[in-house]
């Protein structure tokens, strides 16, 4: 008896079904093609061809798995790259430090915080998206912790807070130096930085004097170190303060203010009395830890030799501050001058007196 399957004249459509699977002839699937199936073979046909496909397309996705698995397990080589490339990167990750680093002050809440429109908002809504802290990097390898400070010395602005938080007055007299370090910075860092901003929050205590009136602002202990700790900034161009006063019920604040001008606009120049000079201002400006009505600022004219210049909040020219030391009267005259520009009625009225 002939046993061999008969591909063209299938008896059922389960065993023409069987036949196909198992010749995989083109001979085969041309027939397939002819004969019409049932629903029940052609069911089987698809079970039995995912049965076969199913386990090696199984197989190829674990072994291209274990594959991405092992690549992803090696460094870039980052420091293959050029030169240019890696700054790029490094430039990316630039923020501006400060020092001593801002702590978190969380928000005083009340019972009857709730009448207030400003908490109506989400937290969500209310919160500002932070930056990401880029000092990691400095913890990777000793090559691009030294590219990296390089960029970031170049092109950062390094803010420094003097500030009761980090300044702790202390008596002594003017034969002991004094040794507290205010900022904890490599003198190595200090000496590449190119932009500064240098910001006093002082309160009456920290001029060190029971009665700022009789009190010599070139006697300022704590101005003094702070003049003589700036002179390691040798190849900065950019240097700003910002003297702001906090609340006092017993001083008035333009002591204060009349205390750091005349303490620090000097600095950098001829009448400088630190050796070396240090790095010259640029600006210098006022304000208080509570509302004001908007003070003057002094900034170098530099198309005038940079002579200091006293401006408005809009930046307009009220007059020229006078060389050297002036007095208390003098200082609060240009502080809170009238600006001609903004006010041209007052300017008027100048004149018919």
């Amino acid at each position: 008896m002939d046993n061999t399957p008969q591909c063209s004249r299938p008896t059922t459509d389960s065993a023409a079904a069987s036949t196909i699977i198992s010749l995989g002839s083109p001979t085969v699937w041309r027939t397939l093609l002819a004969f019409p199936l049932s629903q029940t073979a052609v069911a089987s046909f698809l079970v039995t061809l995912i049965a076969v496909v199913l386990p090696s397309l199984l197989l190829w996705s674990y072994k291209k798995y274990k594959k991405m698995q092992e690549d992803s397990k090696k460094p870039f080589p980052f420091l293959q790259l050029p030169q240019e490339l890696r700054d790029m990167v490094y430039e990316y990750l630039v923020e501006d430090p400060s020092y001593p680093v801002p702590s978190k002050c969380p928000k005083h809440t009340s019972t009857v915080n709730w009448m207030l429109p400003s908490s109506w908002t989400s937290s969500s809504s209310s919160s500002s998206p932070r930056h990401k802290p880029s000092n990691w990097i400095l913890l990777t390898s000793k090559q691009i912790h030294s590219e990296y400070m390089d960029i970031l010395c170049k092109r950062a602005t390094f803010h420094l807070t003097v500030s009761p938080q980090n300044y702790q007055s202390s008596p002594r007299t003017p034969s002991t130096p004094s040794t507290q370090t205010i900022w904890h910075i490599a003198l190595s860092t200090l000496n590449r930085l190119r932009s500064c901003t240098l910001r006093l929050v002082t309160t009456s205590s920290m001029l060190g004097v029971t009665d700022p009136r009789n009190m010599n602002s070139s006697d300022w202990t704590l101005a003094r170190q702070i003049r003589q700790d700036l002179t390691s900034l040798r190849n900065v161009s950019n240097l700003t303060l910002e003297a702001k006063a906090l609340g006092d019920p017993l001083w008035n604040p333009l002591w204060i203010w009349y205390h750091a001008c005349q303490s620090f606009k000097n600095m950098g120049t001829v009448l400088a009395d630190t050796s070396p000079v240090g790095p010259r201002l640029n600006r210098i400006k006022f304000s208080l830890d509570t509302w004001s009505p908007g003070e003057n600022y002094l900034e170098r004219d530099e198309s005038k030799g940079g002579v200091w210049t006293w401006y408005c909040m809009k930046g307009h020219a009220v007059g020229v501050d006078g060389v050297g030391e002036v007095t208390v009267r003098e200082f609060c005259g240009m502080l809170y001058q009238v600006c001609g520009a903004c006010r041209p009625e007052s300017e008027e009225e100048g004149h018919e007196e």
